[in-house]
Order: structure tokens, then sequence, then C-alpha cells
């Protein structure tokens, strides 16, 4: 048996009516987008309504965004350009099952798309749309500004590497100039000495 879609079931809830969702899905299919974010997009729904219908609606854990803590090998996970175009943010990783804070958990494409780039199982959490975006703007430059601070750390590593390298070979000919210095230092020192008993 197939899983109900979104609009019938929103319609079922009397959140949205037949025309809204004769519109919806026209513009879906001339824009290319998801059935939640058009909704949204045309005001025919709250983003927050659908969020909270959609919790309790498919029992998924509804989460929020803003101060939760999404490590870089959690993020990297997920290219960005794929974050983007699902609005899916991975949030945790247990075992072998990926935790994915998503604006439209009901498309099984994406969760499929995501299962397949992860090679895990996907947990799907509802996430409010605008905060998803945002939140998936945010963490992803900033996991890229990670990455190039430690490209720079690696490049300023190898170039104290590559000084490291010089001095070693510049090593053997500091130490012979420094034993030929030692020599002719004692050699100045026993004239020095000399030069004093013959003066007593």
């Amino acid at each position: 048996m197939a899983k109900p879609k979104l609009g019938d079931l929103l319609l079922e809830a009397n959140l949205i009516d037949e025309v809204q969702m004769k519109i919806a899905l026209e513009e879906q299919k001339r824009l290319g987008t998801r059935f939640g974010s058009t909704l949204i997009a045309l005001h025919f729904i709250d983003e927050n309504v659908l969020t909270a219908f959609l919790s309790k609606q498919l029992d998924m854990p509804c989460v929020s965004l803003h101060n939760i803590e999404i490590t870089p090998s959690v993020l990297a996970k997920i290219p960005k350009e794929m974050a983007f175009r699902l609005e899916a943010l991975p949030v945790r990783i247990e075992k072998e099952r990926i935790f994915v804070a998503m604006s439209d958990p009901m498309d099984l494409e994406a969760v499929e798309e995501i299962e397949k780039a992860t090679g895990l199982s996907v947990v799907p959490m509802v996430a409010p749309q605008s905060s998803l975006r945002e939140s998936i703007k945010k963490r992803y430059e900033g996991f890229q500004n990670k990455i190039a601070t430690l490209e720079n750390q690696d490049e300023n590593f190898s170039e104290i590497i590559r000084e490291v390298e010089e001095l070693q070979t510049l090593g053997p000919a500091f130490n012979n100039l420094r034993e030929k210095l030692d020599l002719i230092d004692k050699k100045l020192n026993k004239i020095i000495s000399l030069l004093e008993k013959n003066r007593d």
C-alpha cells in the first residue's frame, strides 16, 4: 500500500482546500520544487504549522537547529549542493544511522538519495523550512572556512618543514665552520699565553 501524499494529508486535516492543492501542484510542476515548499511560498500554509503537522502526523521529532552542535565529520556526510537542493541537514550519526533534519521528510526520493550518498540508514527529523535553509547556509559556510583555515595551517606547516630541511642541509657545513673557529680560538689562546710568559 502506497504511503499517503502530503497534499492528501493536509487536505484531510483541512489545512488546505482543493483549490489550493490544485494551484500548488501546478506550481510545483512548473518550478520543480517540493510540495511543502510550494505551499509555503504561495502562503497557503505557515511553515511552523506545516512542521508541527508533519511531526505529529508522522510521529517524528521536530528539531530546533539554532543551538544544536553538529560535528564537521557529520556535516561532511552530505555535500553542500545536496543539502541545499534537498533541504536536508545531517545532525548526528548513531551506529549505522544518520539523523537528518528535513523540511519534507515524506520526500522518499530525497531519503533514498541521502542513503545512497552516505551509505547509512536515514532517520528523518522535521525542521521549519526557513530555519533549515538558514542553518544549512551557516553551517556549510562555517565548515568551508574551517577547511580553508586547516589548508592555510597545512601550508604554514609545510613552510616550517622546508626551513627545517634547509637547516639540516646547512647543518654539516655549519658544524665544520664551528670546529674551525674553535681551533682558531684555541691557537689564539696559546699565542696570548706565550706572549704573556715572554713579557714576564
